[in-house]
């Protein structure tokens, strides 16, 4: 990098990723989501941040996988990996309509880049679930096999996913649908469960030279992540000024309490010390909500909703 900058990220190209200091990667979207960007300067970031999916060299982090990690790491990445083999996909899946949807042309303009960036992502899960976990190439089975893998939560999460974006998709000029999808897909499935997924891996890997090649690619992926999740911020601010904080509350008190669900009925046991996937998510929720300028009542009231929606024994 040409420069020491409070955004290293920003500027670091796809070979230098593995070797930021951890603390940046983990405060960055934070830093640029402060900065309240608007659609236009998203896309500008979005010009200078490419990177390649088919360039990562995973082919050691095939063998890290196998031989030098520890079982209960193995469980806890083929966890991780099969959640955002789903995740993306379903991003690339159902953000058509929400770029359709767009109520203006720097809205239109940006959701173009993150369809090509959930492209791209799409295509690094799969080659992760093929070259690092040996899961089946062909990406419909793959996704039968990964989706049988992620948590009861996660599913219902995914179908709540489809029947907003259904809605929208048949009424494609109603802003107050589209915001609802934008609280959904930008704030919950990507600010509260993506942006957290993916600096848990890469804190994960903090500190250890295996896996170089999942390290590069979620951390390439935080920094997209930036962008995605300030886009959704600037848009839901707009439509809580315009008088649709109620729509905007209504979705989220849906869905957030089973984002911070998301890892009940899983397998693995997380040997990390520091704070659990529910309370990052938890402070992720808080800040955004903050930032889009619902109270803080309300995110008391969606995470105690969270404590009391508990997966059943039958689950």
């Amino acid at each position: 990098m040409a420069r020491w900058s409070t955004l290293l990220l920003d500027d670091a190209s796809l070979a230098e990723m593995p070797r930021l200091p951890v603390a940046d990667v983990l405060r960055h979207a934070d830093l640029v989501t402060a900065q309240e960007p608007h659609p236009q300067a998203l896309y500008e970031r979005w010009e200078k941040q490419q990177w390649s999916a088919q360039a990562i060299e995973l082919e050691p982090d095939r063998e890290d996988y196998e031989r030098r990690l520890p079982k209960a790491a193995r469980k806890a990445l083929e966890e991780s990996i099969a959640t955002f083999i789903i995740g993306e996909y379903t991003g690339l899946d159902l953000l058509g309509p929400i770029l359709t949807g767009a109520p203006e042309e720097r809205d239109h303009l940006y959701l173009g880049t993150q369809i090509a960036d959930e492209t791209r992502h799409t295509q690094l899960m799969l080659r992760l679930g093929e070259e690092v976990l040996g899961l089946d190439p062909d990406p419909r089975r793959m996704l039968t096999q990964a989706w049988n893998m992620v948590t009861t939560p996660h599913r219902d999460l995914s179908r709540l996913e489809t029947e907003v974006i259904r809605e929208l998709q048949e009424h494609p000029s109603d802003y107050r649908r589209w915001l609802r999808a934008v609280a959904l897909f930008h704030l919950i499935t990507e600010g509260v469960l993506a942006l957290v997924g993916q600096r848990a891996i890469v804190r994960s890997l903090h500190g250890t030279p295996l896996l170089s090649g999942v390290k590069a690619g979620f951390t390439a992926m935080c920094r997209d992540e930036s962008r995605h999740v300030s886009f959704g911020l600037h848009a839901l601010r707009q439509g809580v000024r315009e008088g649709y904080g109620d729509d905007i509350r209504e979705v989220i008190e849906q869905s957030a309490p089973i984002a911070l669900r998301i890892e009940e009925g899983g397998e693995a046991e997380s040997t990390e010390q520091g704070p659990t996937m529910r309370e990052l998510g938890i402070d992720s929720l808080r800040r955004q909500l903050r930032l889009i300028g619902i109270e803080d009542a309300f995110a008391d009231h969606v995470i105690g909703l969270s404590l009391r929606q508990q997966v059943s024994p039958e689950q």
